[in-house]
């Protein structure tokens, strides 16, 4: 750098200094209002002018000042700027020469709390007492009548005769008939009733209906305390003929939701139910062993049902194990019990 060039700088160097100074002494500024357009923002206040104006808005950038007076700053704003409240600092030359506020950019906050509330004033002087106006004579008050004497209280009166009775009522309709009464128990047979027993002689029960002259009919057995209605008659061969010897019959069939008669069984509704029974049942045989299912529950449900099993072939033609059948149907029905062993020896006789 030459010698004249270093001059130039040294003479420049003090008038700015002062002009520095100046500014560092100048009035503190102040912001008393702000309000913002969609491109500018107005700083109302004091000591705006007098050095470089300086507008902070938030974190952006200094704003463009475009006017300048000593009670009113205008800056632009940038496009695009999303609405809040920002801090606003104004700067008047240095940065110690400033002041904050805070401007709401776009849609307007909530109201801010109340302000105090201000002192009362104070108390004006008592105005002059106005004359009391005349007071009105008062009227005569007029005499007030004397009260007569209660009179006396008469004598009561004879009770009167009393009256004829009244002729009876004609007589109500008659109510209606109330329900019949439940069915009593199965009386005794009359006189001397013939027994079934089995091979050994055990009494299976009292023949409960007779058939034809080969023996066949029903047998009153009991099970687990409940009166159980068996059929007898003469026990058929593989070809179905009948022989001389009697055995005991089977009755219904049970139903299963599954199609291969897996899980819980169910006794379809009126199977069994024979008069004088206590409960209906279903009674399979297998060889010469007698199964007999009674419903665990009364309570009567209505399923859909799969496969069926039968104590023997449908058409009933031969005594033979039972047998599961695809069939599809749906009713009342009540879940049936593990089945009870009848502990009777093939063949029996009625005596």
């Amino acid at each position: 750098m030459s010698l004249s060039l270093r001059k130039m700088v040294v003479g420049l160097f003090v008038p700015v200094m002062v002009a520095m100074a100046s500014v560092a002494n100048a009035a503190a500024p102040t912001i008393s209002s702000s309000s913002a357009s969609s491109t500018s923002l107005t700083i109302n206040g004091t000591n705006l002018s007098g050095g470089t104006a300086t507008v902070l808005l938030g974190s952006l950038p200094a704003l463009a000042v475009s006017s300048q007076t000593a009670a009113k700053l205008v800056a632009n704003l940038p496009a695009g700027i999303a609405s809040g409240d920002y801090t606003l600092v104004v700067q008047i030359g240095s940065k110690t020469n400033s002041t904050s506020s805070i401007v709401t950019i776009g849609a307007v906050g909530p109201a801010g709390p109340a302000g105090p509330q201000g002192l009362p004033g104070a108390t004006g002087a008592t105005g002059a007492t106005g004359a009391t106006g005349a007071t009105g004579a008062t009227g005569a008050t007029g005499p007030q009548g004397s009260q007569g004497p209660a009179g006396p209280i008469g004598p009561t009166g004879a009770q009167g005769a009393k009256g004829d009775t009244g002729a009876q009522g004609a007589s109500g309709a008659a109510g209606p008939q109330g329900p019949a009464g439940p069915q009593g128990p199965m009386g005794p047979p009359g006189g001397p009733s013939p027994t079934l027993v089995d091979a050994f002689g055990t009494v299976v029960g009292p023949v409960y209906a007779a058939g034809t002259s080969s023996g066949s009919g029903s047998v009153l057995v009991r099970v687990n305390g409940e009166r159980i209605i068996v059929p007898f008659g003469a026990n058929l061969d593989q070809n179905g003929r009948a022989g001389p010897e009697l055995n005991l019959g089977t009755i219904g069939m049970l139903a299963f939701v599954a199609n291969n008669c897996s899980g819980q069984g169910y006794i379809v509704s009126g199977w069994g139910q024979v008069p004088g029974a206590s409960k209906p049942a279903v009674i399979y045989q297998t060889g010469t062993q007698v199964s007999i299912y009674l419903p665990s529950s009364n309570a009567t449900q209505s399923v859909s049902w799969h496969s069926v099993l039968y104590p023997g072939p449908p058409n009933g033609s031969f005594s033979a194990p039972p047998t599961c059948y695809l069939s599809d149907g749906n009713g009342d029905v009540q879940p049936a019990s593990a089945p009870v062993v009848l502990p009777l020896s093939y063949p029996f006789s009625v005596q």
